[in-house]
């Protein structure tokens, strides 16, 4: 990760109990300068120190020079450039994403992102830059993809402003034009959702909604609000919300591939020309097309929109994307499944018999002791399973569906040795077989061959041998808990700081895609995308991050772990389904979309590092006061540590800032040579390991020490490591800049 660089100052005077009445307040004293001196430095770094000189301890030596990326237009140069720090403007909201920290006694100050930094010049530039309109058109006429630019809606708005002189910044908030006739309800719900962000953030820009809107609209929804969520410094889950009420479910978001994506688009609206009755016919067409040149796309596209209900359309449609009938075989369909339905038949005959009353049992081929009862063991288990399968639905307590549904689950684990059967799998059919039951006489056959596709695809959930490596239920885990800590970095760290693992409700969601979780016809429309996932099944990973979100108030309320996992586990359930699904498709829209700006923003794990360390060195320098006396105790406690604390958190914001700056430079540069890079990404992390070492060592000396003395010295100590650190981090940097060879490389 990249790496913050601060100038810290740092105190060698050594500290000496004396003999004198006073020592204690002398030690007191000096600790507060020391303390103070080591963060207010971190403050004044950044513009956020008090107005008041900063109290240098004695011993003060030269800072080291602070780390400042070169402008674009100056990236090749030797020397970088510095960051301003632009004054707030009380008329008017910044128009750049700042980090705001209360300071006592200061008033707030905004740190201007190097990206919104370096945008002056490609203002300057008006003589060689297309107009608003001409920039609207090519949008709207669809001649390319549009490049959303920090200062895009700002620029839409001075034209605007340009062109009615008369317009009053004192007068009442300004409102939107009228929408034009051409809007679609898609447009519309933009609109809305801009001009209510526009009045709360930068009302100049409302009369601008519609050109904004014709320019952004359908696939670039998703880099315009991950844009303005960047610009205004909104957490991620505010883009999320946003982009929930305004995604374009007319656009193939869920492709990573935009020429894949535009290619789809322009099949689908050539497709429904002329205007079908309903969205069946449009599914019909698709077949249909799909029957000619062989592929899918078009039905799976909109597959993951939701299937109509439509008699036998669910059926016909999952057994095409899960692979039992492709589209490409398309006229061997009849002969695909009446050779399938009589190799199943073969198959039920030679491991099972059907007794009177639907009663399922084991036919004798004449083998071992041993495998007959492993045999038997095995048909109990399914059976037990089975009797207790959405019994809440009379479809499933028939003696016929129950008899369907042991068969075909003890074919498919005799078959499958390695897979065998688990817990869970009878779920999974169950939703299958209900979908299937269209056609009673096939129903069990057709759900066999379609449970066996599907299974080929998630049995890694189901694997015991897969739970702890990468690909198993473990690596799942992994993943959402990795999206979590993106979209909301702030709801994760609660989870882990109450010990709450997420292991046993993901295995529950993931292993049978919400089966458990959610009404039936809940879970067919779940699955219906599920099923046409052009990323195969990835968007199960966005609905369990979009359940969890769901309830983010609720859990932050509470530190109890019970109370946790049971708000965790009911989530599913409680909540609003389409407000859950639109959430997800936000989730999937963002995770999928390529180009810049990047979205969620990385966090770098230096700066998490960072704030727990010095939120922990704050509270084994406080701790230490047991050890002086209570007086100095009692002043130590209501008086340094409180700072510290305070200090150490403005810190961490400042730090952040700094990262944020320094990978957007690395980014907007043409980067340097991969092998410098790495060098200086292994002498990082070289470093940040003696810090974090240094840090264990001094708050164990601190733990052991018996005077403020100590705690003083030893946060000295700690500042030195940590300025040594990050000089030489960003000296590294500078230098693997500087040797950049033009190839372009991304860093």
């Amino acid at each position: 990760p990249h790496t913050p660089h601060f100038n810290i100052l740092v105190s060698s005077r050594p500290l000496v109990m004396s003999g004198r009445k006073d020592s204690d307040q002398d030690i007191l004293k000096a600790f507060e300068e020391d303390s103070d001196a080591f963060f207010d430095s971190l403050l004044s770094d950044a513009g956020l120190a008090d107005d008041k000189p900063l109290a240098t301890p004695k011993g003060q030596t030269a800072p080291a020079a602070d780390f400042k990326p070169p402008p674009r237009s100056q990236a090749s140069a030797a020397k970088p450039a510095s960051l301003s720090v632009p004054k707030a403007s009380p008329e008017k909201p910044s128009d750049v994403p700042v980090t705001k920290v209360a300071t006592p006694g200061a008033s707030n100050s905004s740190i201007e992102s190097e990206y919104d930094t370096l945008q002056g010049s490609a203002k300057s530039s008006a003589n060689t830059k297309p107009s608003v309109a001409e920039e609207s058109m090519s949008a709207a006429n669809g001649s390319g993809a549009t490049m959303f630019r920090m200062d895009d809606d700002d620029e839409d708005a001075e034209a605007i402003e340009t062109a009615s002189p008369d317009f009053a910044k004192d007068d009442m908030p300004p409102e939107a034009p009228p929408a034009p006739a051409n809007f679609t309800a898609d447009d519309l719900a933009l609109r809305e959702a801009l001009s209510e962000f526009y009045l709360q953030y930068k009302p100049d820009n409302v009369p601008n909604v519609n050109s904004i809107v014709s320019k952004y609209r359908g696939i670039h929804v998703p880099t315009l609000w991950a844009q303005l969520a960047l610009k205004y410094n909104l957490p991620p889950t505010e883009g999320v919300s946003l982009l929930s009420k305004t995604l374009y479910l007319s656009s193939p978001f869920e492709y990573q591939d935009r020429e894949r994506a535009a290619d789809l688009a322009e099949a689908l609206e050539a497709l429904s020309s002329p205007k079908p009755n309903d969205r069946a016919e449009l599914f019909k067409r698709s077949m249909a097309q799909g029957a000619k040149d062989g592929s899918d796309g078009l039905l799976r596209m909109l597959s993951f929109r939701g299937v109509p209900e439509d008699p036998g359309l669910r059926p016909q449609v999952w057994k095409v994307l899960l692979g039992y009938l492709p589209m490409r075989r398309h006229d061997e369909w009849n002969g695909i499944q009446g050779e399938k339905r009589a190799l199943y038949a073969s198959y039920k005959s030679d491991l099972v018999e059907m007794r009177s009353d639907h009663e399922v049992g084991l036919r004798d081929l004449g083998r071992g002791e041993g495998a007959k009862m492993e045999a038997e063991d095995l048909l109990q288990e399914i059976k037990n399973d089975v009797d207790r399968t959405r019994k809440d639905l009379e479809y499933f307590r028939k003696p016929a569906t129950k008899a369907a549904m042991i068969v075909l689950l003890f074919v498919y684990a005799r078959l499958n040795p390695g897979v065998r059967y688990v817990q869970g799998m009878n779920e999974v059919a169950a939703v299958i077989l209900y979908v299937m039951s269209v056609d009673p006489e096939c129903a069990e056959a057709d759900t066999f061959w379609c449970f066996s596709e599907l299974m080929a695809e998630i049995k890694d959930g189901f694997m015991q041998a897969l739970d702890h490596s990468g690909e198993g239920v473990y690596g799942i885990v992994e993943s959402i808990s990795a999206q979590l800590r993106s979209y909301d970095p702030t709801l994760a760290r609660h989870l882990q700081k109450n010990e709450l693992s997420l292991f046993v409700f993901v295995l529950r969601w993931c292993t049978v895609l919400f089966a458990q979780d959610a009404s039936l016809p809940d879970v067919l429309r779940l699955w219906d995308s599920f099923i046409a996932d052009p990323s195969r099944f990835e968007f199960v990973i966005h609905v369990c991050v979009a359940v969890i979100l769901g309830r983010r108030e609720e859990l932050l309320e509470t530190d109890k772990q019970f109370a946790l996992a049971e708000m965790v586990q009911s989530a599913a359930r409680c909540a609003d389904f389409e407000e859950l699904l639109r959430r997800a498709q936000a989730i999937c829209a963002f995770e999928r979309r390529e180009g810049h700006p990047v979205f969620p923003p990385p966090r770098s794990q230096v700066v998490d590092d960072l704030t727990e360390w010095a939120t922990a060195a704050a509270s084994e320098a406080a701790a230490v006061a047991s050890g002086v006396g209570s007086e100095v105790s009692k002043n130590l406690q209501e008086k340094v540590a409180p700072v510290v604390l305070e200090r150490a958190e403005q810190a961490s914001a400042i730090a952040a800032v700094k990262v944020e700056a320094l990978q957007s430079w690395l980014q907007e540069t043409a980067p340097a040579r991969q092998e410098a890079l790495d060098q200086a990404s292994t002498q990082i992390s070289s470093l940040w390991e003696t810090v974090k070492s240094k840090g264990a060592q001094v708050a164990s000396e601190v733990n052991a020490s018996e005077t403020a003395s100590s705690a003083a010295s030893g946060l000295s100590v700690a500042a030195a490591s940590a300025s040594g650190f990050f000089a030489r981090a960003s000296a590294a940097l500078a230098q693997a800049a500087e040797q950049k060879d033009g190839q372009g490389l991304q860093a």
